[in-house]
């Protein structure tokens, strides 16, 4: 399978979601966070790209982990997160021979 690519502003966008999420710390609910992360994108491929890195978490780990994702997967998916390129994501890190550095 080949890798779902971003180009080089939505790489960028990719890479302040996940800042911006890493920031939320834990909690049972992100959603006062989705106006924040509507602010710095709305574009549903790049939320998606996140989506994946995060699901491929989820399907990687633990009960405990995937508990405390869950959170982050709803305010991703309620900020507009495309499915099938979260989806296709998750399926390239499962499946390539060496998973990279997020």
């Amino acid at each position: 399978m080949q890798k779902p690519e971003l180009d080089d502003g939505q790489r960028t966008l990719a890479g302040r979601v996940t800042a911006m999420i890493e920031g939320l710390g834990p909690g049972d609910d992100h959603s006062d966070a989705l106006p924040a992360l509507r602010e710095l994108t709305r574009d549903s491929l790049v939320l998606g790209d996140v989506l994946g890195d995060y699901l491929h978490q989820v399907m990687a780990g633990s009960q405990a982990g995937t508990i405390s994702l869950w959170p982050v997967l709803e305010l991703l998916r309620a900020a507009g997160a495309d499915e099938e390129r979260a989806a296709a994501k998750a399926t390239w890190l499962r499946t390539s021979p060496v998973t990279p550095p997020r």
